[in-house]
This record gives C-alpha cells, structure tokens and sequence, in this order.
C-alpha cells in the first residue's frame, strides 16, 4: 500500500474506531460501571494529565528512533486500552486502561503526521491532509451511527469494536506500513524555533483555550431551546450536519491552500479562526433556536476544519528531523489551552448565564487570530531560512 493510501485509511478507519469507541463512553461508564461524578471527572483529568506529560516525550522518541515505530506502538496501545476498558467494568480498570490509551495515544499524534510528510510525494502532501481531513470526518459520522446500533445491543460493545478495530490498524500497521524518506534526528538537532514557530504554538494555545468552554456548555445551552423536541435526535442530527460541513469546508479551504505557500495557509487559518471567534461569541448571546443552531454548526464545522490546515502549516514551517516534537509541542499547547481556559469560562457561565461562558470562551480566539494573522506575514524565504529550509518546501 501507498504511503498516501496507508495514510488516508488511517484518518477514516481510525476516526470511526476512536468514535464508535467513545461516542456514548460517559454513558458507559455511568450506568454500566456506577461512577460518581467525581470519579467521572478524576478519570478524565487523568487522561489529559497523561497526554500533557507525554506529548514531547513521545515526540522527541519518534524523530530519533522511528515514527512508523511510534505510530505501529500507539496503535496498539490505544487497542489494548479500549479492551481493558470495555472488558473490565472496574473504576480501578478504567483508570489503568486511561493510561494505557493516553500513552498510544500521543505516540501516534505527531509522529502520524510527520511520517506522511516525509513518505508522500510533496505534491500530494497537501492533498493528503485536505483529504484525510475529510476522511476522518466521515469517519466520525459512521462512528456516531455504530455507537448507538452497538449500543442498543450491549453498552459495552462500542468500545470493545472500537479497540478490536484500533488493535487491527496496529496489526496492519505492522506489516505494511514503510519508512523510507526520514533519517534520524541528532541529540545536537533538536526543535529550531521560528517566530512563524512560535506563533503558531500560541495561536493553538489560545484556541484550546477557547474549546472546554464551547464542548461543554454549548449543548447545556441550547436545551432550553429545545422545547418537546427530542434530544437524543436532535444532538446527532447536529452531529451529523456538522460532520458533513465539515467535509465540504475542508475541501473548499484545500483548494486554496498548498505546502509550498506557508503565507496563503496562515491567512486561510486566520480568517477560519476569526470566523470562529464572532460564531462563539454570537451563539452566547443569541436565544432564537434557529439562530443558535446556526451559529452552533458552523463553529463546529470550523473547528473541524482548522485540524488539517493547521497541519499542512505545520509541515511548511518545520524540519523533518524535528517534525514530530513540533507536532507534539502544539499538541501540548492544546492541551494546556484546554486546562487553563475551561474554569474561566465556567466560573463566567455558573455566576452569568451558559451564554456568557460561550461568549468568554469566544474571547479567547481573538489572540490566536492576531498570532496566526503576524505568522502569516512572514515572506515564504523568511520562513524558510527561520526554520533550516523547513522539510515541506524541500524537492524530492
């Protein structure tokens, strides 16, 4: 299998593994296991613990060692996760199985990506993000659907499918997965960073800070919109517009955007996370339905479709050698974005109303649209030579 082949079936085979896995986990784990809110809270704090801890960790292990190593290991632990979690309905079970899943987790992210940029020609390298993008997001759409078939079944079969699904990636992975373009990188090499760099770790910052405030209030708002509707219908309606939006944006966005054209990506992102912050900020204020379903669906289906292009940028503004670690240093900045600005927007909503948390959490986009708007200025040479002739630019 190609290496573009191999790298588009792993946005859509392991995005409709990860969501059939953990579409109704909460519920999962709430009824069939008994955990209390606290232990539901704890569960989670300690996956994002884990991923905090070992994002560089991992990063730095794929770009000296061997991403395909990296990616074939997560793989495989993010399987063995899920089954331990679907097969062992214990809270002491869950917990181990967490960590398990975290540490494959950030094993592969980062070191997936930078793996195809290294192993695809560099004139589908764009195509592949823009198309794995849109992949993955079909992905997530069938993934919701198995969820509640399997469910209606067995709670637990969701997750045991997504880890028998995960487990298989791994195996296949193993076996046909090449790595034929990337050398080592040198304990003197490490991450340069550029001030395109640098930017672009804080514009994730803050856009991660923005994200705990939307995932979590944004449906607790629009329940009392809701009336006689039902709402298990109506959220996976949503869902599903969302993901199908998603699809649509992603496609539109690749064909304005290309590797080989850094100032065109950062502009792209910039206007994508713009429109973000004034959907976030308007979806806190609105109390029509239709207008906040509006506004709702198109800040997710923003959201979606920032993933891919912010990942052609990432390719276009670092070294191969480094590509992993940077990958994982912006993963970081996300996760600690997610930590910081979740309370702030919480503490807004419990004292105000749900709204002003969505709008504060609005707020937060506004410095990641400056950052990537600066970023976005730098002259392509510039860009290169701050960066060591960045591997995305380089000719085969």
């Amino acid at each position: 299998m190609s290496p573009y082949g191999l790298y588009l079936l792993l946005c859509g085979v392991g995005s409709f593994a990860a969501k059939t896995a953990f579409t109704l986990n909460l519920i999962y784990q709430a009824t069939v296991v008994g955990l209390s809110p606290l232990q539901l809270v704890l569960v989670g704090t300690l996956m994002e613990a884990v991923c905090f801890v070992a994002q560089v960790p991992t990063g730095v292990i794929a770009d000296r060692y061997s991403r395909r190593l990296s990616v074939v290991v997560g793989y495989l632990l993010m399987g063995a996760g899920l089954l331990v979690w679907g097969l062992l309905p214990t809270y002491a079970a869950i917990l181990v199985a967490n960590v398990i899943w975290a540490i494959g987790a950030v094993c592969v992210d980062g070191a997936e990506e930078a793996w195809a940029s290294s192993e695809i020609d560099q004139e589908q390298v764009t195509k592949a993000f823009v198309r794995g993008g849109q992949l993955a997001q079909a992905g997530t759409l069938l993934g919701i659907g198995a969820a509640v078939a399997l469910t209606a079944v067995e709670p637990a079969l969701p997750i045991v499918v997504g880890a028998v699904l995960t487990l298989a990636l791994g195996v296949l992975l193993a076996a046909v997965m090449t790595e034929n373009n990337w050398t080592p990188a040198t304990r003197k090499g490490g991450v340069r960073l550029s001030g395109v760099l640098v930017a672009i770790v804080g514009g994730t910052l803050f856009a991660g800070m923005s994200s705990e405030g939307f995932d979590r209030l944004s449906q607790p708002f629009l329940l009392p919109l809701l009336g006689d509707h039902p709402v298990e219908l109506v959220f996976g309606a949503l869902a599903a517009f969302a993901a199908l939006g998603s699809i649509v944006v992603t496609g539109l966005a690749g064909r304005w955007i290309d590797v080989v054209r850094p100032q065109r990506i950062g502009r792209v992102l910039a206007v994508v996370q713009a429109a973000t912050a004034v959907g976030m900020i308007a979806l806190g204020l609105s109390n029509h339905w239709w207008t906040a379903v509006g506004l709702y669906l198109g800040v997710r289906l923003l959201r979606d479709s920032a993933a891919p292009i912010l990942n052609i940028w990432l390719v276009s503004a670092t070294e191969p050698g480094s590509r992993a670690t940077v990958f994982s240093i912006v993963a970081q900045a996300d996760a600690l974005g997610q930590v910081a600005g979740g309370p702030p927007a919480g503490v807004v909503a419990q004292r105000g109303a749900i709204g002003s948390g969505i709008s504060v959490a609005g707020l937060f986009v506004l410095p990641a649209v400056v950052l990537y708007a600066l970023a976005a200025r730098v002259k392509p040479a510039a860009a290169v030579r701050d960066a060591s002739q960045a591997g995305g630019l380089r000719s085969r």
